[in-house]
């Protein structure tokens, strides 16, 4: 959506035929309010680098112990720089702010990202490599008991999404028919903490997400899944059209497909489901 999301900036060059030759340095300018790690491949003789952005998003991307990033993306993320013989850089910010980034060129690439007409003006959509779904949250004394997600919000109430995630059509659509009845935060545990304090009526959140706060959180018999949920959705790589081209594209692609073909994407997807 996620959201989140190589195709990036080459460091430098050396007759490198995995990815085009132009190049271009990697840029040097803080950025605030973020925190980046560098996550390196077993060193090559011919190297590329990869940047990549992630928000707060257990347990898809998020920082671990002493700081470092961790979970099913980045563990993804690394087995694709891996396979395209890249060192891999990372920056943790808010989506909306990687959004920026990608869409500047400051970032080749961001996991966990759902395709949109607005985001393909600015970025390429690989192949899906993962699915997720959306379900809504609601505090285990609540009544939520309808029929469909129009039904819930004709009834008056309101739901917490995170700001410039993409949740698919409907909710796109009831969204520009009845803004009043949604509530945007900057991460999802706003949005369970004005659930909590009875704000909100649910939480639109991934389940893999959701579940992961509310037990770090000690907050799973607080907090519960409704039956109302999204269709499963495929997931897909953000790449930025600025550093980018459609010949990394497609490089990013065989890359996806050789590990859905041995084994190992499967296999560390599944590390995450049991």
């Amino acid at each position: 959506m996620r959201s989140v999301p190589l195709i990036l900036v080459v460091a430098y060059c050396v007759s490198l035929s995995l990815l085009v030759t132009a190049c271009k340095p990697v840029s040097q300018t803080p950025q605030q309010q973020s925190v980046s790690v560098t996550e390196t491949a077993p060193p090559l003789e011919n190297t590329c680098v990869l940047r990549a952005g992630f928000d707060a998003w257990e347990p898809y991307h998020y920082l671990g112990q002493g700081q470092q990033a961790v979970g099913m993306d980045i563990d993804i993320l690394q087995a694709l720089a891996a396979e395209l013989n890249c060192d891999l850089q990372l920056e943790q910010d808010t989506w909306t702010a990687l959004l920026t980034k990608l869409r500047d060129g400051e970032l080749d690439l961001l996991p966990g990202a759902s395709r949109n007409i607005e985001r393909e003006n600015y970025a390429w959509f690989s192949e899906p490599y993962r699915q997720e779904q959306f379900v809504l949250y609601t505090r285990n004394d609540a009544n939520l008991e309808f029929a469909d997600i129009p039904t819930l919000l004709a009834a008056g109430n309101r739901i917490g999404l995170v700001s410039d995630y993409y949740y698919g059509e409907e909710i796109d659509s009831l969204y520009g028919s009845t803004p009043q009845a949604f509530v945007s935060a900057q991460i999802a545990e706003l949005n369970l903490a004005r659930l909590l304090d009875e704000d909100i009526t649910a939480a639109l959140e991934d389940s893999y997400v959701a579940t992961a706060i509310l037990r770090r959180k000690g907050l799973d018999r607080d907090i519960v899944a409704s039956s109302l949920r999204l269709p499963a959705s495929d997931v897909h790589l953000m790449l930025s059209k600025t550093s980018i081209s459609e010949a990394q594209l497609a490089e990013l692609n065989a890359a996806i497909n050789r590990l859905k073909q041995n084994g190992s994407l499967a296999q560390l997807l599944q590390q995450y489901q049991q």
